[in-house]
């Protein structure tokens, strides 16, 4: 199959914890590692992600690293070229 080309982008909010470090992924792969250096209440990130992807659906999901205990969510997730479903999983058609 073909892959296609989608820009997902999504913000990253920090509710709890600083300095703790977060993974997001895209069904299994591995998007970004960051850690969270700005006050939790005030501050997010816009992540961009470029990905080719076969036609499929995808999960977009956020975790803390361990030992860390900070709480991440996504929000407000976009995806050209594809539909996004409960903010968390990106159907390629």
């Amino acid at each position: 199959m073909k892959k296609q080309e989608i820009d997902l982008q999504f913000e990253v909010h920090c509710e709890t914890g600083n300095t703790d470090v977060y993974r997001t992924y895209l069904g299994k792969h591995l998007l970004s590692e960051r850690q969270w250096i700005w006050d939790a209440n005030d501050t997010y990130l816009k992540e961009i992600a470029p990905v080719k992807l076969v036609p499929g659906e995808y999960e977009l999901r956020i975790e803390t690293v361990k030992p860390g205990t900070g709480t991440f969510s996504i929000k407000n997730v976009e995806a050209n070229e594809a539909t996004v479903q409960n903010n968390t999983r990106i159907v390629v058609s």
